[in-house]
Protein backbone atom coordinates (compact mmCIF):
# COMPACT_ATOMS: atom_id res chain seq x y z
CA UNK A 1 0.00 0.00 0.00
CA UNK A 2 0.96 3.65 -0.82
CA UNK A 3 0.01 6.42 1.04
CA UNK A 4 -0.14 10.12 -0.45
CA UNK A 5 -0.15 13.73 0.80
CA UNK A 6 -2.65 16.23 0.90
CA UNK A 7 -2.79 18.47 -2.03
CA UNK A 8 -0.26 21.46 -2.54
CA UNK A 9 -0.92 24.31 -0.24
CA UNK A 10 -1.25 27.66 -1.66
CA UNK A 11 1.10 30.32 0.08
CA UNK A 12 0.72 34.21 -0.76
CA UNK A 13 3.93 35.17 -2.46
CA UNK A 14 3.45 36.18 -5.90
CA UNK A 15 5.82 39.70 -6.94
CA UNK A 16 4.64 41.39 -10.61
CA UNK A 17 7.78 40.39 -12.46
CA UNK A 18 7.51 36.58 -11.01
CA UNK A 19 3.95 37.06 -12.57
CA UNK A 20 5.04 37.99 -15.35
CA UNK A 21 7.79 35.57 -15.76
CA UNK A 22 5.18 32.21 -14.56
CA UNK A 23 3.21 34.16 -17.29
CA UNK A 24 5.24 33.58 -20.10
CA UNK A 25 6.26 30.29 -19.07
CA UNK A 26 2.67 29.07 -18.97
CA UNK A 27 1.55 30.60 -22.37
CA UNK A 28 4.74 28.79 -23.98
CA UNK A 29 2.83 25.57 -23.91
CA UNK A 30 -0.94 26.15 -23.35
CA UNK A 31 -3.27 28.83 -25.08
CA UNK A 32 -4.46 31.11 -22.39
CA UNK A 33 -7.51 32.46 -21.88
CA UNK A 34 -7.71 34.46 -18.71
CA UNK A 35 -4.33 34.82 -16.50
CA UNK A 36 -5.01 37.05 -13.07
CA UNK A 37 -3.19 36.69 -9.72
CA UNK A 38 -6.07 35.16 -7.48
CA UNK A 39 -5.33 35.75 -3.58
CA UNK A 40 -2.06 36.22 -4.59
CA UNK A 41 -1.80 32.94 -6.90
CA UNK A 42 -1.06 33.37 -10.44
CA UNK A 43 -3.70 31.70 -11.98
CA UNK A 44 -4.61 31.15 -15.37
CA UNK A 45 -7.79 29.80 -17.49
CA UNK A 46 -6.92 27.42 -20.54
CA UNK A 47 -8.40 27.91 -23.68
CA UNK A 48 -10.86 24.77 -24.71
CA UNK A 49 -9.84 22.13 -26.38
CA UNK A 50 -6.28 21.81 -26.14
CA UNK A 51 -3.40 19.31 -25.31
CA UNK A 52 -2.50 18.99 -21.85
CA UNK A 53 -0.82 16.19 -20.64
CA UNK A 54 2.47 16.84 -22.66
CA UNK A 55 2.60 20.05 -22.02
CA UNK A 56 1.56 20.25 -18.19
CA UNK A 57 4.53 17.98 -17.86
CA UNK A 58 7.08 20.25 -19.54
CA UNK A 59 5.95 23.54 -17.80
CA UNK A 60 6.79 21.31 -14.35
CA UNK A 61 9.88 21.27 -15.41
CA UNK A 62 10.46 24.85 -16.41
CA UNK A 63 8.91 25.94 -13.09
CA UNK A 64 10.83 23.25 -11.12
CA UNK A 65 13.82 25.79 -11.59
CA UNK A 66 12.25 28.28 -9.54
CA UNK A 67 11.01 26.00 -6.82
CA UNK A 68 7.44 26.29 -8.03
CA UNK A 69 5.14 23.25 -9.29
CA UNK A 70 1.50 23.93 -10.56
CA UNK A 71 -1.82 21.89 -10.45
CA UNK A 72 -4.53 21.61 -13.47
CA UNK A 73 -8.00 21.50 -12.10
CA UNK A 74 -11.74 22.17 -14.10
CA UNK A 75 -13.44 24.33 -12.57
CA UNK A 76 -17.06 24.22 -13.66
CA UNK A 77 -16.97 24.22 -17.46
CA UNK A 78 -13.30 26.05 -17.47
CA UNK A 79 -10.16 24.75 -16.61
CA UNK A 80 -8.30 26.42 -14.34
CA UNK A 81 -3.87 26.17 -13.86
CA UNK A 82 -3.06 27.66 -10.52
CA UNK A 83 1.24 27.69 -9.86
CA UNK A 84 2.41 27.48 -6.19
CA UNK A 85 5.36 27.36 -4.03
CA UNK A 86 6.80 23.36 -4.12
CA UNK A 87 6.56 22.34 -1.11
CA UNK A 88 10.01 20.71 0.23
CA UNK A 89 10.14 17.21 1.18
CA UNK A 90 10.96 16.36 4.60
CA UNK A 91 13.93 14.14 5.08
CA UNK A 92 13.38 10.54 6.12
CA UNK A 93 14.74 9.22 9.12
CA UNK A 94 16.52 5.93 7.72
CA UNK A 95 17.48 4.56 10.83
CA UNK A 96 13.24 3.92 11.51
CA UNK A 97 12.65 2.25 8.15
CA UNK A 98 15.84 -0.30 9.26
CA UNK A 99 14.87 -0.57 13.20
CA UNK A 100 11.39 -1.76 11.48
CA UNK A 101 13.21 -4.38 8.93
CA UNK A 102 14.60 -6.29 11.55
CA UNK A 103 12.08 -5.95 13.60
CA UNK A 104 9.94 -7.31 11.22
CA UNK A 105 12.28 -10.10 10.55
CA UNK A 106 12.35 -11.01 13.95
CA UNK A 107 8.62 -11.08 14.25
CA UNK A 108 7.98 -13.49 11.10
CA UNK A 109 10.94 -15.82 11.88
CA UNK A 110 9.02 -16.56 15.50
CA UNK A 111 5.86 -16.61 13.09
CA UNK A 112 7.58 -19.19 10.62
CA UNK A 113 8.96 -21.35 13.55
CA UNK A 114 5.91 -22.15 15.56
CA UNK A 115 3.85 -23.08 12.17
CA UNK A 116 6.96 -25.52 11.27
CA UNK A 117 6.66 -27.47 14.49
CA UNK A 118 4.94 -30.29 13.04
CA UNK A 119 5.88 -30.01 9.51
CA UNK A 120 9.99 -29.51 9.23
CA UNK A 121 13.08 -28.30 10.87
CA UNK A 122 11.33 -25.17 12.61
CA UNK A 123 14.66 -23.08 12.16
CA UNK A 124 14.32 -23.34 8.47
CA UNK A 125 10.44 -23.67 8.51
CA UNK A 126 11.28 -19.84 10.33
CA UNK A 127 13.78 -18.84 8.13
CA UNK A 128 11.89 -19.88 4.76
CA UNK A 129 8.33 -18.26 5.67
CA UNK A 130 10.71 -15.04 6.32
CA UNK A 131 12.16 -15.01 3.62
CA UNK A 132 9.08 -15.66 1.53
CA UNK A 133 7.11 -12.69 3.10
CA UNK A 134 10.00 -10.44 3.39
CA UNK A 135 10.33 -11.05 -0.21
CA UNK A 136 6.61 -10.58 -1.46
CA UNK A 137 6.24 -7.31 0.93
CA UNK A 138 9.37 -6.31 -0.30
CA UNK A 139 8.88 -6.13 -3.89
CA UNK A 140 5.24 -5.11 -3.61
CA UNK A 141 6.74 -2.05 -1.96
CA UNK A 142 9.62 -1.61 -4.23
CA UNK A 143 7.37 -1.58 -7.34
CA UNK A 144 5.84 1.70 -5.54
CA UNK A 145 9.10 2.75 -5.04
CA UNK A 146 10.74 2.52 -8.11
CA UNK A 147 7.79 3.77 -10.13
CA UNK A 148 7.74 6.74 -7.76
CA UNK A 149 10.88 7.63 -8.74
CA UNK A 150 10.71 7.10 -12.32
CA UNK A 151 7.77 9.42 -12.22
CA UNK A 152 9.39 12.10 -10.49
CA UNK A 153 7.52 11.72 -7.09
CA UNK A 154 9.25 11.95 -3.80
CA UNK A 155 8.79 8.78 -1.62
CA UNK A 156 10.45 7.30 1.17
CA UNK A 157 11.85 3.90 1.29
CA UNK A 158 9.46 1.05 2.43
CA UNK A 159 8.73 0.44 6.27
CA UNK A 160 8.02 -2.97 7.26
CA UNK A 161 5.12 -2.96 10.56
CA UNK A 162 5.88 -5.84 12.61
CA UNK A 163 2.94 -7.74 14.03
CA UNK A 164 2.07 -10.51 16.72
CA UNK A 165 3.52 -14.15 15.54
CA UNK A 166 0.49 -16.53 16.70
CA UNK A 167 1.47 -16.98 20.31
CA UNK A 168 -1.26 -17.70 23.50
CA UNK A 169 -3.99 -17.66 21.40
CA UNK A 170 -3.43 -14.89 19.27
CA UNK A 171 -4.11 -15.27 15.19
CA UNK A 172 -1.01 -12.93 14.14
CA UNK A 173 1.13 -13.62 10.89
CA UNK A 174 4.19 -11.75 12.36
CA UNK A 175 3.34 -8.60 10.09
CA UNK A 176 0.98 -6.07 9.49
CA UNK A 177 2.52 -5.62 5.53
CA UNK A 178 4.54 -2.90 4.77
CA UNK A 179 3.98 0.86 3.03
CA UNK A 180 5.93 3.65 1.58
CA UNK A 181 4.77 7.11 2.24
CA UNK A 182 4.54 9.46 -0.73
CA UNK A 183 6.15 13.04 -0.47
CA UNK A 184 4.72 14.78 -3.40
CA UNK A 185 1.61 14.49 -5.90
CA UNK A 186 2.49 12.52 -9.30
CA UNK A 187 2.32 14.79 -12.17
CA UNK A 188 -0.78 13.10 -13.91
CA UNK A 189 -3.13 10.25 -13.58
CA UNK A 190 -0.85 8.03 -15.71
CA UNK A 191 1.81 8.59 -13.10
CA UNK A 192 -0.95 8.09 -10.52
CA UNK A 193 -2.08 4.55 -12.10
CA UNK A 194 1.60 3.48 -12.52
CA UNK A 195 2.13 3.46 -8.49
CA UNK A 196 -1.16 2.55 -7.71
CA UNK A 197 -0.81 -0.61 -9.78
CA UNK A 198 3.00 -1.64 -9.70
CA UNK A 199 2.96 -3.26 -6.26
CA UNK A 200 0.42 -4.96 -6.50
CA UNK A 201 1.13 -6.99 -10.18
CA UNK A 202 4.88 -7.28 -9.10
CA UNK A 203 3.97 -8.33 -5.38
CA UNK A 204 1.49 -11.11 -6.97
CA UNK A 205 4.29 -12.63 -9.14
CA UNK A 206 6.32 -13.27 -6.51
CA UNK A 207 3.34 -14.45 -4.58
CA UNK A 208 2.53 -16.69 -7.23
CA UNK A 209 6.38 -18.17 -7.11
CA UNK A 210 6.15 -18.58 -3.45
CA UNK A 211 2.58 -20.14 -3.60
CA UNK A 212 4.15 -22.85 -6.22
CA UNK A 213 7.28 -23.53 -4.47
CA UNK A 214 5.55 -23.94 -1.04
CA UNK A 215 2.76 -26.08 -2.04
CA UNK A 216 4.27 -29.77 -2.69
CA UNK A 217 5.68 -29.40 0.74
CA UNK A 218 2.85 -29.02 2.33
CA UNK A 219 0.89 -32.29 4.02
CA UNK A 220 -2.78 -33.71 4.41
CA UNK A 221 -4.39 -34.18 7.93
CA UNK A 222 -7.55 -35.02 9.53
CA UNK A 223 -9.82 -32.27 11.49
CA UNK A 224 -12.97 -32.51 12.84
CA UNK A 225 -16.36 -31.01 11.18
CA UNK A 226 -16.67 -27.77 11.64
CA UNK A 227 -12.55 -26.81 12.73
CA UNK A 228 -11.51 -23.26 11.65
CA UNK A 229 -9.91 -23.26 8.32
CA UNK A 230 -8.44 -20.53 6.23
CA UNK A 231 -10.18 -19.19 3.16
CA UNK A 232 -8.72 -20.29 -0.28
CA UNK A 233 -7.82 -17.84 -2.83
CA UNK A 234 -9.13 -18.91 -6.02
CA UNK A 235 -5.32 -19.26 -7.66
CA UNK A 236 -4.26 -21.40 -4.84
CA UNK A 237 -7.88 -23.74 -5.92
CA UNK A 238 -6.83 -23.96 -9.72
CA UNK A 239 -2.65 -24.84 -8.79
CA UNK A 240 -3.26 -27.09 -5.86
CA UNK A 241 -4.19 -30.11 -7.32
CA UNK A 242 -1.41 -30.21 -9.53
CA UNK A 243 1.19 -29.55 -6.43
CA UNK A 244 0.13 -31.43 -3.85
CA UNK A 245 0.99 -35.15 -3.49
CA UNK A 246 -1.67 -37.41 -3.18
CA UNK A 247 -3.86 -37.96 -0.67
CA UNK A 248 -4.05 -41.54 0.98
CA UNK A 249 -4.44 -41.16 4.06
CA UNK A 250 -7.55 -42.78 6.00
CA UNK A 251 -9.52 -40.43 8.69
CA UNK A 252 -8.68 -41.28 12.46
CA UNK A 253 -12.31 -42.37 12.89
CA UNK A 254 -14.36 -43.04 9.56
CA UNK A 255 -17.59 -41.96 9.80
CA UNK A 256 -17.44 -39.50 13.07
CA UNK A 257 -17.19 -36.46 11.08
CA UNK A 258 -13.67 -35.60 9.64
CA UNK A 259 -12.83 -33.36 6.88
CA UNK A 260 -9.57 -33.42 5.14
CA UNK A 261 -7.67 -30.16 4.97
CA UNK A 262 -4.30 -29.60 3.48
CA UNK A 263 -1.59 -27.83 6.38
CA UNK A 264 0.15 -25.20 4.44
CA UNK A 265 4.31 -25.55 4.48
CA UNK A 266 5.51 -21.78 5.69
CA UNK A 267 6.49 -20.85 2.24
CA UNK A 268 2.60 -21.79 0.85
CA UNK A 269 1.50 -20.18 4.05
CA UNK A 270 3.42 -16.75 2.99
CA UNK A 271 1.78 -17.12 -0.55
CA UNK A 272 -1.40 -17.23 0.95
CA UNK A 273 -0.56 -13.88 3.10
CA UNK A 274 0.69 -12.66 -0.23
CA UNK A 275 -2.57 -13.55 -1.68
CA UNK A 276 -5.04 -11.52 0.85
CA UNK A 277 -2.58 -8.62 0.65
CA UNK A 278 -2.90 -8.04 -2.83
CA UNK A 279 -6.88 -8.57 -3.03
CA UNK A 280 -6.95 -6.14 -0.08
CA UNK A 281 -4.91 -3.44 -1.59
CA UNK A 282 -6.91 -3.81 -5.00
CA UNK A 283 -10.34 -2.61 -3.09
CA UNK A 284 -11.13 0.21 -5.49
CA UNK A 285 -11.48 2.38 -1.87
CA UNK A 286 -9.75 5.24 0.15
CA UNK A 287 -5.87 5.18 -0.52
CA UNK A 288 -5.32 1.94 -1.29
CA UNK A 289 -3.87 0.97 -4.32
CA UNK A 290 -6.99 0.31 -5.89
CA UNK A 291 -8.30 3.44 -4.62
CA UNK A 292 -5.63 5.35 -6.61
CA UNK A 293 -6.45 3.60 -9.74
CA UNK A 294 -9.97 4.38 -9.43
CA UNK A 295 -9.21 7.99 -8.88
CA UNK A 296 -8.02 8.14 -12.03
CA UNK A 297 -10.88 6.20 -13.99
CA UNK A 298 -13.97 7.33 -12.20
CA UNK A 299 -16.07 10.07 -10.91
CA UNK A 300 -16.63 10.97 -7.32
CA UNK A 301 -19.86 9.97 -6.61
CA UNK A 302 -18.61 6.10 -8.27
CA UNK A 303 -15.82 6.24 -6.12
CA UNK A 304 -18.27 6.44 -3.02
CA UNK A 305 -20.19 3.59 -4.45
CA UNK A 306 -17.11 1.87 -4.91
CA UNK A 307 -15.74 1.98 -1.45
CA UNK A 308 -19.08 1.13 0.18
CA UNK A 309 -19.49 -1.72 -1.93
CA UNK A 310 -15.68 -2.61 -0.78
CA UNK A 311 -16.38 -2.05 2.81
CA UNK A 312 -19.73 -4.58 2.80
CA UNK A 313 -17.45 -6.93 0.73
CA UNK A 314 -14.99 -6.89 3.73
CA UNK A 315 -17.60 -7.37 6.10
CA UNK A 316 -19.58 -10.03 4.68
CA UNK A 317 -15.96 -12.28 4.22
CA UNK A 318 -15.07 -11.31 8.23
CA UNK A 319 -12.20 -8.87 7.12
CA UNK A 320 -13.36 -6.40 10.10
CA UNK A 321 -10.10 -4.71 10.92
CA UNK A 322 -9.66 -4.17 7.39
CA UNK A 323 -13.31 -2.69 7.31
CA UNK A 324 -12.72 -0.49 9.80
CA UNK A 325 -9.82 0.93 8.58
CA UNK A 326 -11.17 1.24 4.66
CA UNK A 327 -14.20 3.66 6.59
CA UNK A 328 -11.09 5.50 8.40
CA UNK A 329 -8.89 6.10 5.34
CA UNK A 330 -12.13 7.28 3.61
CA UNK A 331 -12.92 9.91 5.72
CA UNK A 332 -10.00 11.56 3.86
CA UNK A 333 -10.31 12.83 0.32
CA UNK A 334 -8.56 11.26 -2.21
CA UNK A 335 -6.08 14.59 -3.86
CA UNK A 336 -5.41 13.13 -7.11
CA UNK A 337 -2.98 14.11 -9.05
CA UNK A 338 -1.12 17.70 -10.15
CA UNK A 339 -2.76 17.20 -13.42
CA UNK A 340 -6.65 16.36 -12.59
CA UNK A 341 -7.48 17.56 -16.33
CA UNK A 342 -5.84 15.16 -18.94
CA UNK A 343 -7.47 12.11 -19.45
CA UNK A 344 -5.73 7.81 -18.54
CA UNK A 345 -3.79 6.82 -21.20
CA UNK A 346 -6.05 3.72 -23.19
CA UNK A 347 -3.22 1.38 -22.33
CA UNK A 348 -3.44 2.05 -19.14
CA UNK A 349 -7.57 1.73 -19.01
CA UNK A 350 -6.84 -1.56 -20.78
CA UNK A 351 -4.29 -2.62 -18.22
CA UNK A 352 -7.22 -2.29 -15.22
CA UNK A 353 -8.59 -5.57 -17.14
CA UNK A 354 -5.24 -7.22 -15.80
CA UNK A 355 -6.08 -5.71 -11.76
CA UNK A 356 -9.46 -7.26 -11.91
CA UNK A 357 -8.52 -10.60 -12.86
CA UNK A 358 -5.26 -10.66 -10.35
CA UNK A 359 -8.11 -9.24 -7.54
CA UNK A 360 -10.15 -12.13 -8.48
CA UNK A 361 -7.87 -14.64 -8.60
CA UNK A 362 -6.52 -13.57 -5.38
CA UNK A 363 -9.99 -13.73 -3.55
CA UNK A 364 -10.16 -16.05 -0.75
CA UNK A 365 -13.50 -18.16 -0.68
CA UNK A 366 -14.56 -20.56 2.17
Amino acid sequence: MSKIPNETSETPFIQQTDFERITTLVSAEFQIEEALIDHNIPTFYLKQPQETKQAFLRLLKHLKTMSLTAVLRKKGRRVMLKTVPKPPAKPSNILVNWLLFFATIGTTFITGYILSLELTNPLIGGAAFTIAIMTILGVHEMGHKLTADRKGIDATPPYFIPGPPPIGGLLGIGTFGAVIMQKSLPPNKDALFDVGASGPIVGFIVTIIAAIVGIPFSIYDWVPKGSPTLPVPVLFRLVAPFLLPPFEMAPPSPGLGYVSVVILHPVAFAGWIGMVITMLNLLPAAMLDGGHVARCLAGEKTRTILTVLSVLLLVLTDFWPMAILVLFLSTYKHPGPLDDVSDLSTGRKLLTILLIAVFVLSFPFF
